[in-house]
């Protein structure tokens, strides 16, 4: 029963790991399981035993949840793109309290350098949104050495961020633009295991997932002590810096040109529903960041 309990508690990370604003790290925090993960994660190699019967169920259940979520997430993006969109900005919204919080906890003095560095993450995120080139990564199946080598290092931050409570890894996949392809990727992933004699198919997952995956693996391992001492030694820079990643990554949602991609033209309507999914996004985020 333990192991079941394990699965369906990696059911809720795998869905919340996918989901912009909402974070998988809290979310284990509040399970109790955060401190049992990084130390498995940590221990792998010198009591494997261990790691990995606390591991395998938990990593099994978090496969679960991304694939199914991912799925449902990838229909709303296709067919309802701006609601979609409007509900995840407002759950990365929804989020900014909690980080806050966060980042002003520890802080000592002045505030006025922080809100500085702050300002300067958000600004140097919302000038790469203007002024970088934005290839449409969903049509893009190809192997292409650039792709790869961004989705690789996109891994590895996705994966740094994954040990951050309050902090969303799908971000991460926002501000590099993968966020969409990704979720496509998944959609792919279940189609696959419907009917695996699709080989095309498998050659367009394996182009997203393998840089992605080696990208996260090595991540998790290496970054994990960076982090550690990020948080430790600037801690309020760190949490600061994070807010204004946040704030640019937002605007550079509605940005994109994928965010109105489902339409042939903006009604009033689309609006109404797309504020209302805002509204949604951060409630479900304040009640998901409350410590209750």
């Amino acid at each position: 029963m333990s192991y079941l309990f394990l699965g369906l508690k990696g059911i809720a990370l795998g869905a919340a790991s996918i989901m912009p604003g909402v974070s998988g790290a809290t979310l284990a925090v509040i399970f109790r399981l955060y401190d049992r993960l990084i130390e498995s994660i940590n221990s792998l190699f010198t009591d494997m035993k261990k790691s990995v019967l606390f591991l395998l169920p938990v990593g099994l259940g978090m496969v679960v949840g991304v694939l199914g979520f991912g799925s449902i997430i990838d229909f709303f993006i296709t067919n309802y793109s701006l609601q979609a969109s409007s509900f995840i900005a407002g759950l990365m919204g929804g989020s900014i309290p909690f980080i806050y919080s966060r980042a002003v906890s520890q802080v000592e003095g002045g505030r006025g350098r922080y809100y500085g560095i702050a300002v300067a993450a958000c600004i140097i995120i919302v000038l790469i949104t203007l002024f970088a080139p934005q290839a449409d990564a969903r049509e893009v199946y190809g192997v292409d050495f650039g792709m790869v080598a961004l989705l690789f290092i996109c891994g590895i931050l996705v994966a740094g961020t994954m040990v951050i409570p309050g902090v969303s890894g799908a971000m991460v996949l926002i501000l590099f633009g993968f966020y969409g392809l990704v979720m496509h990727t998944i959609s792919d992933i279940t189609s696959f295991l419907r009917s695996p004699s699709d080989f095309e198919l498998l050659r367009s997952i394996l182009i997203t997932v393998v840089p992605l995956g080696l990208g996260a693996v090595i991540g998790i391992f290496a970054t994990s002590k960076l982090v550690s001492v990020l948080l430790e030694k600037f801690n309020s820079a760190t949490f600061f810096a994070i807010l204004g990643i946040l704030i640019g990554t937002i605007f550079a949602i509605f940005a994109d040109a994928e965010t109105y991609q489902s339409y042939d033209g903006i009604t009033a309507g689309i609006v109404i529903f797309s504020i209302a999914a805002a509204f949604a996004g951060v409630a479900v985020s304040l009640a998901l960041g409350n410590k209750k």
